[in-house]
């Protein structure tokens, strides 16, 4: 997959270019966005079976076995094939991507907030993208270091974090059908300090939302 032209807004980069999402090994990058139009066949079907989903599917599939794994788990429905077809997409670049072979795949229906608190993963990337609904926000990292007014230099993430060195104005937030890769704490040695800083948006009462995401395996 060939680097497109980067537009860096400081610690994340967006893009209406797939490749967009190769922007992720730069250091200084820790949010990397393929912004798409949201497909509403793709939409209209999680939307139409969202109450059958139950809690979703959660497994680690090879790209030779996850189409059939999800012809089997994914309820009936218009669109299902699209569905399948664009989570194959996803995941065949994260694997080509980052040269493995398997995915961790979570795709969970949603009917508030799984991870209300800003926070880091403890991995080193993730891909997200919301099907159904508002996406994840985030908080860019120039912008919790503005606010982390101390006089002792940088911080630990996870300490600025709880003490709210940040304000909710900076925060930002993706769309539907936005794919996003994150920076996880693990993503490489000495580099800790560029983990995504991001958090589930709320979910309004009776609105729903369907959530993806993959790890490289």
């Amino acid at each position: 997959m060939a680097c497109a032209q980067k537009q860096q807004l400081h610690s994340w980069s967006s893009s209406p270019l797939p490749e967009s999402l190769t922007h992720i090994i730069v250091a200084d990058i820790s949010v990397a966005i393929w912004r798409r139009d949201i497909n509403t066949v793709i939409a209209g079907y999680f939307d139409e079976v969202f109450h059958v989903l139950g809690l979703g599917i959660r497994s680690v599939l090879t790209m030779d076995s996850l189409k059939d794994h999800l012809v089997t788990a994914l309820p009936n429905g218009t669109g299902k094939l699209a569905a399948i077809e664009d989570i194959y997409l996803l995941s065949d670049m994260l694997t080509y991507l980052f040269g493995c072979s398997s995915v961790g795949l979570r795709l969970a229906p949603l009917s508030s907030a799984m991870c209300p608190k800003l926070h880091v993963d403890q991995i080193p990337v993730r891909l997200v993208n919301t099907y159904l609904g508002e996406g994840t926000q985030w908080l860019p990292n120039e912008m919790l270091s503005a606010y982390a007014n101390t006089g002792a230099g940088e911080i630990e993430l996870k300490t600025a974090v709880h003490n709210g060195y940040y304000s909710e104005n900076s925060i930002q937030q993706l769309n539907a059908f936005d794919v996003a890769l994150l920076k996880g704490s693990a993503w490489q040695e000495g580099q800790a300090h560029m983990a995504a800083i991001h958090r589930s948006c709320q979910v309004a009462p009776n609105a729903k939302r369907v959530l993806l995401t993959l790890d490289p395996m």
